[in-house]
């Protein structure tokens, strides 16, 4: 950027309401930070499927996430589905938004230590 657009910037975020500054950014903050303690292979996945233009893989993946979920009982589907759908369906559904940030603002309080950089990232 240059200059003149570095001295503009910071002026227009501080107008920004609370909900568009700050939690939009502490949001995904957080999120790049428990993807980052992810192995690089989950990592290159959840960036890819993260993007904008993914859209229409993303919202059918997280559905049939969920729905494995809701069948915990047979082989290899469990409870740990749910949380992945409702990360792949935060990206574009608000509810969902809403839920994986209460999520996040949780685990920061609560454990901290998972949202830290690890030194043994590959």
């Amino acid at each position: 950027m240059t200059k003149e657009a570095d001295s503009i910037m910071p002026d227009q975020t501080q107008n920004l309401p609370v909900s568009q500054s700050q939690t939009g950014n502490s949001y995904e903050a957080q999120m790049q930070a428990l993807i980052r303690k992810l192995p690089e292979w989950m990592q290159k996945t959840l960036t890819w499927l993260r993007k904008p233009e993914r859209k229409w893989v993303r919202i059918p993946a997280g559905i049939l996430f969920m729905l494995g979920g809701c069948m915990a009982f047979l082989p290899v589907l469990g409870v740990w589905m749910i949380p992945v759908g409702i990360l792949l369906l935060s990206e574009d559904i608000p509810f969902f938004r809403r839920l994986m940030e209460k999520a996040l603002n949780w685990i920061q309080r609560k454990h901290p230590e998972w949202m830290e950089a690890s030194s043994d990232a590959k």
